[in-house]
Formats: C-alpha cells, sequence, structure tokens
C-alpha cells in the first residue's frame, strides 16, 4: 500500500504566524472538507480510536500570507476523496479567518521502492519541528519479554498498566510507534527479525540532543492540554548492536515518518520532524 501526500496552499489577506495549535483548527477543516465529498468515511475516521491511518501537518508560513499544510495518507480511497473535494473548495475559514486554495499538490511514496532502497546507515540527526509526545505505558514491560507470558499475566490481571504521556526523544518509543503504522497499514513484511528485541536491547541509542524544549499546548476542542518537546537528537546505531537488516529497517521507518509524523496526535500536527543528517 503506498502513501500519498497531499499539499495545500492558502492565501490570505491578513498576516499571521501560526502557532503550533494550528493543527487542532486544521484538524477540524480536515474533516470538514472531508464530509463534503465522504460523510462516510470522515464519520468513520472521526470515530476511529486506534492508530489513525493518516496525519496532518501543522500550518507553516512560506512567505507573508501565503501557506501549506500536507495530509499523509495510508488509504487510496481518502486520498481521492480530499484531493477532489479541495479542488472544488475556493475558499476555507481557518482560525477565524478566509483563505484562498491556492493549489494543490500531490505525490505518492512506493513503500516497495522505499524498502528496496533502504540504507544501513549508523548515524543520524533529527530535528523535531513540531511538538512531539510519545505514550508509554507504566510499568514498562520489553515487549521481547511477553508473547506467551503476556497471556498468563491478563488471566491474573498483574502488573495494571497505565499510559502517561511522555515527551522526550526516546528511540525504542519513537521507532516502535513508526513500526506499528507499517505493520498496520503498509502490507509489507519489513525484512528483519527481532526487531522489538533489538530496539530494546539498545540497537538505537541517543547520542547527543541540542535546543530541546516542551510545549504545554491547549487543544479547546476536546479540553485538554498537550505537551510536547522539539529540538535536535542524534541517534547512533552501537557497534556491539549492530545488525544489517536492522539498520535497513530503522532507515526506512524514519524516512516515511518524516511523511507520515509520529506520536501523540499525528492528526493536529504533531510529532513533524526531519533527518537533518545520516551517516
Amino acid at each position: 500500500m503506498p502513501i500519498d501526500v497531499i499539499g495545500v496552499l492558502l492565501e490570505s489577506s491578513f498576516d499571521l504566524d501560526p502557532s503550533y495549535s494550528s493543527g487542532f483548527h486544521l484538524r477540524g477543516l480536515f474533516y470538514r472538507v472531508l464530509r463534503s465529498r465522504d460523510p462516510g468515511l470522515s464519520s468513520r475516521l472521526h470515530g476511529f480510536k486506534g492508530l489513525a491511518p493518516y496525519s496532518i501537518s501543522p500550518l507553516m508560513k512560506v512567505e507573508p500570507k501565503i501557506y501549506f499544510f500536507r495530509v499523509a495518507s495510508y488509504l487510496t480511497r481518502l486520498s481521492d476523496a480530499l484531493i477532489k473535494a479541495f479542488s472544488d473548495v475556493k475558499h476555507v475559514e481557518l482560525m477565524n479567518g478566509s483563505f484562498r486554495v491556492a493549489e494543490i499538490s500531490y505525490k505518492r511514496l512506493e513503500l516497495e521502492k522505499l524498502l528496496e532502497g533502504s540504507q544501513p546507515c549508523r548515524r543520524y540527526e533529527i530535528e523535531f519541528v513540531s511538538p512531539t509526545c510519545f505514550r508509554r505505558p507504566c510499568p514498562y514491560v520489553p515487549h521481547h519479554l511477553l508473547g506467551f507470558i503476556a497471556r498468563i499475566m491478563r488471566l491474573v490481571g498483574k502488573p495494571k498498566s497505565h499510559y502517561r504521556f511522555y515527551p522526550l526523544p526516546d528511540p525504542i518509543l519513537m521507532l516502535r510507534n513508526l513500526k506499528r503504522q507499517w505493520d498496520q497499514y503498509a502490507g509489507l513484511t519489513l525484512r528483519v527479525r527481532g526487531f522489538t528485541r533489538w530496539l530494546e536491547e539498545g540497537g538505537v541509542a541517543v547520542s547527543g540532543i541540542s535546543n530541546l524544549r516542551t510545549h504545554r499546548l491547549l487543544d479547546r476542542a476536546r479540553r485538554r492540554f498537550f505537551v510536547g518537546f522539539t529540538g535536535k537528537v542524534r541517534l547512533s546505531l552501537p557497534e556491539d548492536t549492530f545488525k544489517e537488516d536492522a539498520a535497513r529497517a530503522v532507515n526506512l521507518l524514519l524516512r516515511i515518518g518524516e511523511e507520515t509524523q509520529v506520536g501523540v496526535n499525528r492528526t493536529a500536527g504533531f510529532g513533524m520532524y526531519k533527518i537533518t543528517k545520516s551517516l
């Protein structure tokens, strides 16, 4: 299954500097526009409780009065509906203002080609450009220790896990989230055995952090706060645990995540990052 990326260029008569919370507004716009074309799909996505098959970037200022956002979609039906809907709409209401839909762009990422072209890089520098946060179970039990044990634990009801937001750049939580996206929507097998266990045994490590900040934002529609981090993180694949097939999987997942975003609230502009260096 491919990933479609739809870009929307907007023009406005007024100038503004969008904040990180613009993603909440764009999510509302997403549902309004989609409902006009495919109300059934809009309703199903709105009530969906699992890992979302789409993500929305924050609103980005290109130049004065010119703005851009994108939607990444694993569903061809969703991609087709959005392209047709935004093509039919001349103006959209967003953040108490009117914007003209100036241009729609589209690209398709073929996952088989990305899989074939993956590289066993050992170091990355990643810049998180919108607030990012992960969900971490407490107590944390490494996934590779589960399996049959997990069924026994469910029977006895222990330990009882609670999930907490984790606004720090943890490579295990990040890559597990990206692999969940792959496993659920890619329709292809990741060519590596024991990837989660390799991660949890130190396969990818944080080797440096710079300009790390946390941001507390209010989701007014859901009446709750969200906390996420931004900044630059350096990741390394240590020599003592290095596996070429796992390194290729890391490369693939990180490249996909540049388009689909990662972590909590991907559908509201969060978890957006870019790879600034890979070696």
